[in-house]
């Protein structure tokens, strides 16, 4: 199976980071915080292989344009597109956002 390259958008970092913040600050639970950031991170990586095989899901193109895909972690749906050998990680919002 061919890899593909990963790209990350500030803003989907920026969504991973508030993310951290939040178990690790709100929630008080740094040792969490971690391993949800490595099993996140794990789960994105794993898109590099798994990318063209992932269905659209309409929902998801309505809100983040017609070659949008998710896959999920947890609670947490990763949106991004694959466009020609680059997957392009769009946001990191909860699933429960997603119909």
């Amino acid at each position: 199976m061919k890899r593909l390259k990963l790209v990350i958008s500030q803003r989907a970092y920026s969504d991973a980071a508030k993310l951290a913040q939040f178990i690790e600050n709100d929630l008080k639970a740094k040792s969490i915080s971690d391993k949800y950031m490595q099993g996140l991170d794990n789960t994105v990586e794993k898109l590099s292989f798994l990318a063209s095989a992932i269905g659209k899901n309409e929902y998801v193109q309505k809100m983040f344009g017609e070659k949008a895909r998710h896959i999920t972690y947890k609670k947490m749906a990763i949106i991004f597109f694959v466009e020609q050998e680059t997957i392009y990680i769009q946001r990191i919002i909860a699933s429960s956002l997603i119909h």
